[in-house]
């Protein structure tokens, strides 16, 4: 079976070492809370996106929720990628992200998955991803009205904000409403975090109006419009 992207659906194939992979990482993960690695590129004063948005399947947790056939436990049958696992602790506890906040957009179908898996999987001591998303714009549909709306509700202009997606249907639909992306085709990396915070800092110093542009892996593949 193929999946909306055309890829090759292993998923029964893979559950069974997936799953066994998954039982111990939960409370691997809390254990290593304090040697989650931080960002660094950003100096004092450097300009900070106010609202960072992220898509679920496939950048922030794997499998895709679409390749499951009965409602998944965290850690379990899906997991989140490390990067995120860092990241989201990072902005869950750093002061310096106090003045940025965090949504969810994601066009899944299987709605009320997607909401108990993130008020179960914990980010920093008694904190979940569900308490670190200010906003969250989960059903099918356009991610254009999942932006809409996140502008609206937040008060924060498209560039002000980044998006990360594994989509890059998604990325070129936000990219032209001013917003600045991120293209993560498999799941968040580290390099595309530091990427995103770099550029959006160059971009804000030099004043920039228009946002809109997509990032990704390779320098040479971004592309502004």
């Amino acid at each position: 079976d193929r999946g909306w992207r055309g890829e090759v659906d292993n998923t029964n194939n893979n559950r069974a070492i997936l799953s066994s992979q998954l039982q111990t990482k939960a409370g691997k993960f809390k254990k290593d809370w304090d040697t989650l690695p931080v960002s660094n590129v950003l100096k004092p004063g450097d300009p900070r996106p106010k609202l960072l948005v992220f898509d679920l399947d496939n950048t922030c947790w794997t499998p895709e929720l679409y390749q499951l056939r009965t409602s998944p436990k965290p850690w379990r049958d899906i997991r989140l990628f490390k990067p995120i696992q860092a990241i989201m602790h990072e902005l869950a506890t750093k002061d310096e992200w106090k003045g940025t906040k965090v949504a969810a957009a994601s066009r899944t179908h299987q709605v009320n998955w997607a909401h108990r898996l993130i008020s179960k999987f914990e980010i920093a001591p008694e904190t979940t991803m569900d308490d670190l998303f200010s906003y969250k714009e989960i059903y099918p549909g356009s991610k254009r009205k999942h932006f809409e709306r996140l502008k609206r509700d937040s008060g924060v202009s498209f560039d002000e904000m980044i998006f990360f997606d594994d989509s890059t249907w998604n990325t070129d639909e936000i990219e032209r409403m001013g917003v600045l992306c991120v293209f993560c085709p498999r799941g968040m990396t580290n390099d595309l975090w530091e990427l995103s915070l770099k550029e959006y800092a160059k971009m804000k110093k030099k004043k920039t109006r228009f946002m809109g542009k997509t990032l990704s892996a390779s320098r040479a593949s971004t592309r502004r419009r």
